[in-house]
């Protein structure tokens, strides 16, 4: 069983390395990997309301009102207010926002490709099961304190 330092030094650990994966995925895609995932979401799914992106996105509302301000003012998006919901604005990529992802696409496939690469087959899908282990008690933990 587990002490309760090894519990404590496996979750800074799963702290530290998604931060250091995030710079690095800023780095070598060129994009920071909270707004990455809204391109990609929007490049795939096409028009999409900011309400829809929240869920897909994981992203806290605010954060990605911020961020999709930000694009917008690059050209990389559009808003508009739903035209049979006027509570909802859509957001679409602009052929810039495209041309943007399509640029990345190859770099981002690259670092996952690099990143993993020191992981063997089971390695990856033990990590995997672990990892969505992990997740599924995380929200459990977060539901029961909810109700």
């Amino acid at each position: 069983m587990p002490t309760e330092h090894e519990r404590l030094n496996a979750v800074q650990q799963l702290g530290r390395t998604y931060r250091a994966m995030m710079a690095a995925f800023d780095a070598q895609v060129g994009h920071a990997l909270p707004r990455w995932r809204i391109l990609l979401a929007l490049y795939e799914q096409g028009q999409c309301s900011q309400k829809l992106l929240v869920e897909q996105v994981r992203i806290d509302p605010a954060s990605l009102t911020r961020q999709l301000k930000a694009m917008e003012a690059q050209g990389w998006v559009s808003r508009a207010t739903d035209a049979q919901d006027n509570r909802l604005t859509n957001v679409t990529l602009t052929p810039q926002g495209r041309a943007v992802v399509d640029e990345a696409l190859p770099r981002r496939t690259a670092f996952y490709r690099d990143s993993l690469a020191v992981l063997s087959a089971q390695q990856l899908q033990l990590l995997n099961e672990a990892l969505g282990a992990l997740e599924q008690r995380f929200r459990e933990v977060a539901q029961a304190h909810r109700e």
